[in-house]
């Protein structure tokens, strides 16, 4: 699409589907050719937004719920381990929790890498 000198330009990483509407006169001959053409572009790019809103909604929550997890997984490691320090076997209990919490903040490092690369 053309773009108006008046108009500034998105940075190149910024995608919007709002940029990408056609001007309106060009509105204007699609109009005349084919009615309700550009009512139902309008339809189409705030159905796209809204969709794209409750996909991030959608991450969040499953980030929250990962983070939850994890955090529940250590929690239990932790009782886990007191259980074998009580019980007079303190470094099993150590390796128990040192080992399994190392996965899990493992695991969360792994993600958080591989969204930084698919970010770039």
């Amino acid at each position: 699409m053309t773009t108006r000198e008046d108009q500034q330009e998105a940075p190149p990483n910024a995608t919007s589907r709002w940029t990408d509407l056609p001007s309106a006169a060009q509105a204007r001959r699609w109009e005349e050719v084919n009615p309700g053409t550009f009512e139902r572009i309008m339809n189409s790019v705030e159905r796209a937004e809204r969709h794209d809103q409750r996909m991030e909604w959608a991450d969040f929550a499953l980030r929250f719920f990962g983070m939850l997890c994890g955090l529940g997984s250590a929690s239990i490691l932790a009782l886990l381990a007191k259980y074998y320090i009580d019980h007079g076997a303190a470094s099993q209990g150590a390796g128990i929790f040192g080992a399994g919490t190392a996965s899990v903040v493992g695991v969360f490092v792994a993600e958080r890498f591989r969204r930084r690369a698919t970010r770039t």
